[in-house]
């Protein structure tokens, strides 16, 4: 049975909280001051605390303080009547994993409790499984080519050139791997496992539950309404724009990801997928894959100064220009990424986190989207103020766009050759792009 630690000086808001929380299989434990909690917490060991920002003598956010100096993985969830975002967002920078204010409803704290307690549990396995694979290798590298072995050719991809000027080796990783983590349109605890996959194969994902799998493709491109998703069947694969930037990036073109639906949203950024293709290490193979070499200049939309528009022209390599345009504070934010491998990707465009507005936040929940949504793992701006975080760099937002678009750009299976500029536009716009590249070239 979880513990849960109640911190409020008021018996009422006790009484209330213990009766939902015994109802729904907790055992509850309460303290009405901070110095009484950090007894309790001692003592007990609560699997999550339900913290009062108001409380006699130290406060909330100094006890919550001292509750993580104890235990930085405990999860506290910050509760107040007076409260306001100023002090919403300080909780959450000094650690608490969510932030309720009063007049409490009793369904969304047991929402945000369960997915805390998931949240946790995702952390803690994520050590323990990170130990296991540090420990042994697997063996499913034993599917890969072997010298002189004779591949079937069902299902694998063959071209007819290996110029060295317009192709790139093949690649898969070195080892399977695990990562946990919470789906940021799901709100629902997931994971991800990537396995090597032979010469040819190309990237798809798996699920589960379900045999088969969907190819990471355009031609199977099901959703780009806020986040990119493929589907084959009753197979399918969500929020994978953030996984496929990181695999362009690296080169990977052969690899299986089995995962429940929806691709881990991590800090709302890449980096944590980068970190992963790492220590799964990355391998060439004996063979090689032409790039999409543009040739012509390809534009969707209004090319204009204040249109929406995505243009590919010629050029020596990969690159990326985007411009964003809103009202004051915010206004014009551009960025220019020149691709030089995948070290300028984790330096410059990787860490760049998803954003949203806060009225955008009930539209969302509407539509049953960024359930996933924290604190932590993305940008929330409120009238042209981000309100949560400090921005990774000035042009962060334009930056994670460009994530956005080597994604969804490398739903054509091949790396590109050539120049993208891009004003305004989302996942549906680079959706039209790739069709279109598609058309004239695959």
């Amino acid at each position: 049975m979880k513990k849960i630690l109640v911190v409020d000086d008021e018996k009422n808001i006790q009484v209330s909280l213990a009766s939902i929380l015994e109802d729904e299989g907790y055992h509850t434990f309460f303290a009405s001051s901070g110095e009484e909690a950090l007894e309790k917490i001692g003592n007990i060991n609560p699997d999550a605390v339900l913290l009062d920002i108001w409380l006699p003598g130290i406060d909330g956010l100094e006890t919550l303080d001292r509750i993580l100096s104890l235990d930085p993985s405990q999860i506290v969830i910050m509760i107040s009547g007076h409260g306001s975002i100023t002090t919403a967002v300080r909780a959450v920078k000094i650690g608490a994993y969510d932030f309720l204010e009063k007049p409490l409803s009793l369904d969304k704290v047991i929402f945000v409790l369960k997915r805390g307690l998931e949240h946790k549990q995702v952390l803690e396995e994520n050590i323990k499984l990170r130990s296991m694979l540090e420990k042994q290798s697997t063996e499913a590298t034993r599917d890969l080519d072997e010298p002189g072995r004779k591949r079937e050719s069902s299902g694998v991809l063959t071209f007819d050139y290996t110029d060295p000027d317009v192709s790139r080796p093949q690649r898969t990783v070195k080892e399977s791997g695990i990562f946990y983590g919470i789906g940021l349109h799901s709100g629902q605890k997931t994971g991800m496992v990537i396995k090597p996959l032979p010469l040819g194969k190309g990237i798809r994902f798996e699920n589960i539950s379900e045999k088969g799998y969907v190819p990471a493709r355009v031609e199977y491109l099901d959703s780009t309404n806020h986040a990119t998703s493929v589907k084959k069947d009753r197979l399918e694969a969500r929020t994978i724009e953030h996984l496929m930037a990181t695999l362009h990036a690296f080169g990977i073109t052969n690899l299986a990801i089995k995962i429940n639906k929806e691709v881990p949203i991590g800090d709302g950024s890449a980096s944590a997928f980068c970190d992963f293709i790492r220590r799964s290490g990355v391998v060439d193979q004996e063979g090689f894959i032409p790039e999409v070499v543009i040739d012509q200049p390809l534009v969707v939309g209004e090319e204009s100064p204040d249109g929406r528009y995505i243009r590919v022209e010629p050029a020596d390599g990969f690159e990326v220009k985007y411009t964003l345009v809103y009202p004051q504070p915010l206004g014009r934010i551009s960025h220019h990424f020149v691709f030089k491998g995948a070290e300028s990707f984790e330096k410059e465009i990787a860490p760049a986190r998803t954003y949203g507005f806060v009225h955008e936040m009930n539209e969302l929940s509407q539509l049953g989207l960024a359930e996933g949504g924290r604190m932590n793992n993305f940008i929330l701006i409120d009238k042209g103020e981000v309100i949560n975080t400090e921005l990774r760099f000035p042009d962060e937002l334009a930056r994670h766009k460009i994530l956005d678009i080597m994604g969804d750009f490398y739903l054509l299976g091949r790396p590109i050759r050539g120049r993208v500029t891009a004003q305004k536009t989302g996942h549906t716009d680079n959706a039209r792009m790739v069709n279109l590249i598609r058309e004239k070239y695959l």
